[in-house]
């Protein structure tokens, strides 16, 4: 790619994380405030665009009903369903008491504060998870971290000013939790880095032969000329959106 890849990575992995705090939604502005500076031509724009809605993120706000939540597996949902279940046997507690808890244990170091608060935002894992469905790591895999996080976070309220700040912070570790497990795993990173590579190598060879010969071409032709695997194009079709440049969707 023209530019950087590092840089465009790092670009790439904050959009990301930026449409998962607006459930899977991430605004025009927000996308050139943080894709802009790298440098994109208009092919990356479009391939990067493409693999956003490939992996469930829409361009817009999310409504009021949209809870950016994917289509469950039927395995996924299984295990969410018992999951869900046994955090059903938790002490239940009023607002009144969760206030309570997030200044004790924010001001005190509260123990028994912060057990409170970990029964209470156990849930939360499994909302942030939902969001995060379309990567590669199973929902087990997402809860787990996600949980990681939640401990981490609540051991460490002692950092926070005040108690209006515990929601933010501990939304922001767990999400932090999931990131890290996603983004540090070199078998994702590697996998991302060969899609685009390769579905650049096919719009370049798909503009040349399409220049060629005066017209788009299809996938066979695209395929018989230059030797790569149908289905090889036509994945990378989907992922880019149909946006290959030369070559009819």
């Amino acid at each position: 790619m023209s530019m950087v890849e590092a840089e465009y990575r790092a670009a790439l992995e904050k959009a990301i994380r930026t449409a998962h705090e607006n459930r899977n939604h991430i605004t025009e502005e927000e996308y050139g405030r943080i894709l802009g500076p790298v440098g994109m031509d208009k092919r990356e724009d479009e391939l990067t665009r493409g693999y956003l809605k490939n992996i469930g993120i829409s361009f817009g706000e999310a409504g009021p009903e949209d809870d950016g939540s994917p289509e469950l597996t039927k395995e996924a949902g299984e295990y969410l369903k018992i999951y869900l279940k046994d955090l059903e046997t938790l002490p239940g507690y009023t607002e009144e008491e969760i206030i309570e808890a997030k200044s004790r244990a924010v001001e005190d170091d509260d123990e028994e504060a912060q057990t409170v608060l970990m029964n209470h935002y156990l849930r939360n894992v499994v909302d942030i998870a939902k969001l995060y469905m379309y990567q590669a790591l199973s929902v087990e895999d997402l809860i787990g971290e996600g949980n990681i996080g939640l401990m981490t976070a609540i051991r460490s309220l002692t950092v926070l000013e005040n108690a209006d700040e515990v929601d933010g912070y501990v939304g922001g570790l767990i999400m932090d939790a999931m990131d890290a497990a996603i983004y540090e795993d070199t078998d994702i990173r590697q996998r991302i880095d060969e899609m685009l590579e390769r579905i650049n190598d096919i719009n370049e060879k798909a503009r040349g032969m399409s220049e060629e010969m005066k017209r788009p071409v299809t996938a066979a032709e695209l395929s018989e000329e230059t030797g790569i695997e149908i289905f090889e194009i036509q994945e990378a079709l989907r992922i880019s959106g149909g946006q290959i440049e030369g070559l009819i969707p």
